[in-house]
């Protein structure tokens, strides 16, 4: 009768029970961890633990039995059930005596909805909701990333920032639903035009930045720019409705214009107000006219570039 409530218990279990002999072989497991797992009681009986484990934490395995042996261990991993789909877990392992052996007796939750939970807390503090792209705070940590690579590796990266010209009239004629449209078709446009080592973000209603990293010469920079404001001057098709916009864009460049994270932003934002103040509808580097490419002062002479003509590299 003692075994039968035991057995009735460890298979009535919210949580996946385990009891593992001490080399880590499956001897025993209750209904809900097989099923939960994908396998019949059977199949798992005499299987070793880390047959359930990816790669990067069947490694550790033998410590945590250790551990487990000398006392309770706690620790977060993941499980891989039957099909291949991997289950994040948090495990609660502890020796007990069974028949006169010593055995490790192991609670296995599954925290798959903690983690989409974390997940989705995680992604709201650093990515826009609406656009996907990384938001402010992430953009500084990008920023300060670029700052430290620059100066350890001897490079040069620019800033460029961007605010919409003629998005508020979109907004105003259309509503907010369009607007909101249009923003998410932008922010497609600008990682087109971004390399994997580069960052764009939207940092606010119609303003974006971009971190450019281990450019050679400030005409790089200009191209950039140049295909940025191209690909936004091509209509935007929102609910049957086109909608044409182009940009302003302001170029920092670290260090030569500033080594100073927070000015090396606040001097391409001063940039783009310049452009804005001169016509709008293109982009300036810092302490130069709009259209106009500075010399980065690097050993690599840059190449010319007269209006309307785009080098090729």
């Amino acid at each position: 009768m003692s075994k039968e409530k035991y057995r009735t218990l460890f298979d009535q279990a919210a949580d996946c029970l385990l009891i593992l002999d001490l080399d880590g072989i499956i001897r025993d497991i209750n209904r809900t961890g097989h099923e939960r797992l994908g396998y019949t009681r059977d199949e798992m009986i005499g299987m070793h633990i880390t047959r359930l484990d990816p790669p990067e934490f069947a490694a550790k395995v033998p410590k945590r039995l250790d551990d487990a042996e000398k006392g309770n261990a706690y620790f977060e991993s993941a499980h891989l059930r039957k099909d291949g789909t991997s289950m994040p877990v948090e495990i609660n392992a502890r020796p007990i005596e069974l028949d006169g052996k010593k055995m490790i007796f192991s609670v296995i939750r599954d925290i798959t909805e903690r983690k989409k939970a974390e997940q989705k807390i995680t992604q709201l503090a650093h990515y826009d909701e609406l656009t996907n792209l990384p938001n402010r705070n992430l953009f500084y940590d990008r920023l300060d990333q670029a700052v430290a690579r620059a100066k350890r590796y001897k490079e040069k990266f620019a800033v460029l920032y961007m605010d919409l010209d003629g998005f508020k009239q979109v907004n105003d004629d259309f509503g907010h639903h369009a607007g909101d449209s249009l923003l998410k078709m932008v922010a497609e446009r600008l990682t087109e035009n971004a390399r994997d080592m580069d960052t764009v973000a939207r940092v606010g209603g119609d303003e974006f930045v971009f971190i450019l990293n281990n450019i050679d010469h400030a005409t790089h920079v200009a191209l950039v720019a140049m295909k940025v404001a191209e690909s936004l001057t091509q209509p935007f098709v929102v609910n049957g409705n086109s909608y044409s916009i182009s940009c302003s864009i302001g170029i920092s460049i670290f260090p030569d214009d500033t080594d100073n994270q927070d000015t090396l932003v606040k001097i391409a934002d001063d940039a783009m107000y310049m452009v804005k103040k001169s016509g709008k509808s293109n982009y300036q580097f810092f302490n130069t006219k709009p259209g106009k490419v500075p010399s980065l002062n690097n050993k690599s002479k840059a190449p010319s570039l007269r209006q309307g003509v785009l080098p090729i590299f």
